[in-house]
């Protein structure tokens, strides 16, 4: 981490330093002058520690399953071991459920929770 703040210290001060223009300095550090001015607002903003990478995830995923439907997904598949996603999102349908996710979600919700066999290779 302290390497990537040395250099983007060292991209922001070379145009004052070594009399460059913006344009000069990022196409010789090949960054792009919108990433140069977005790194530098956040050094006026927050010091160094406004340098340091930070994460791309988003802070929230709002169309995600809810916890509770994924639950009931899982619940019905450990009562009945051999339905696989079609059946259940059925099976959901018919207790009249406000929401019911498609079938592959269903299907997506199996796979991360460990319910499906691991496929065979060809």
């Amino acid at each position: 981490m302290r390497d990537q703040t040395e250099r983007w210290l060292d991209i922001l001060l070379a145009p004052e330093r070594d009399g460059l223009s913006v344009a000069e300095v990022c196409r010789r550090h090949g960054v792009s002058r919108k990433t140069f001015y977005a790194y530098r607002a956040r050094y006026r903003a927050e010091g160094p520690p406004g340098l340091v990478r930070r994460s791309r995830r988003p802070k929230s995923s709002p169309a995600r399953t809810a916890r509770e439907v994924e639950a009931l997904i899982v619940q019905i598949r450990d009562a009945h071991p051999r339905w696989g996603a079609r059946r259940i999102h059925n099976e959901m349908l018919r207790r009249g459920l406000r929401t019911v996710p498609a079938v592959s979600t269903v299907h997506a919700v199996l796979r991360r929770s460990g319910r499906l066999p691991e496929a065979v290779p060809d």
